[in-house]
């Protein structure tokens, strides 16, 4: 799949539409919806999805924040080591003039804020049926809006998303229970620590 895509980068009909589509959407920019669409973008950030992990943990969702922080674990390495593989050029390098709300340092491709919204959407909801069609109806939006503030060509919120979906889909699919446990374990030693419970005797 990884391969498939970076295939399409090398096709020059190909990028020359995702380019033209990016720039289509690019013209619509408005700058009255930046606030909203820079708080849309931030929700598919790994600190956004860590903290969610932490909430959940602390709720009493111990299953679901260790599938989702083996999701976001596994986004982290693919996601990362794909980027610069490929190493794509973000659309303000190739489009100086370019609409873009800040300009990050990393490779394009893939959109890594629409891969670990996937992810978290695919696996949480896989694990929680009840929350697929709010998170799934999130990623999309946080997609986009990568695509509006002008971080990222079109294809790469697309390969971001499907990669995302085989992330969580996999990562759904794995027992967790040992990771759980050791999680829990050290939870329970820093919770001691912090209330100044003495060490059990081994």
């Amino acid at each position: 799949m990884i391969i498939t895509f970076s295939l399409f980068l090398t096709c020059r009909n190909i990028v020359s539409a995702d380019e033209s589509l990016f720039l289509n959407i690019s013209s619509s920019w408005n700058p009255s919806f930046d606030p909203l669409f820079r708080a849309l973008t931030e929700l598919g950030s790994f600190a956004f999805w860590f903290v969610i992990v932490f909430v959940l943990w602390i709720f009493g969702k111990r299953t679901l924040a260790t599938y989702l922080l083996v999701a976001i674990l596994i986004h982290i390495a693919i996601g990362g080591s794909v980027k610069y593989i490929i190493d794509r050029p973000r659309p303000f390098e190739v489009f100086p003039d370019a609409f873009a709300l800040y300009n990050p340092t990393d490779p394009s491709f893939p959109s890594g804020h629409t891969e670990g919204t996937f992810a978290a959407a695919a696996v949480l909801g896989l694990r929680s049926k009840k929350l697929l069609a709010p998170l799934s109806l999130l990623a999309v939006f946080v997609g986009f809006s990568r695509l509006y503030i002008g971080v990222h060509f079109p294809l790469d919120v697309i390969s971001g998303a499907v990669f995302g979906v085989l992330i969580g889909a996999f990562a759904a699919g794995l027992d967790v229970s040992k990771l759980q446990s050791r999680m829990e374990s050290g939870w329970n030693r820093i919770v001691d620590a912090v209330r100044g419970k003495p060490k059990k005797e081994a």
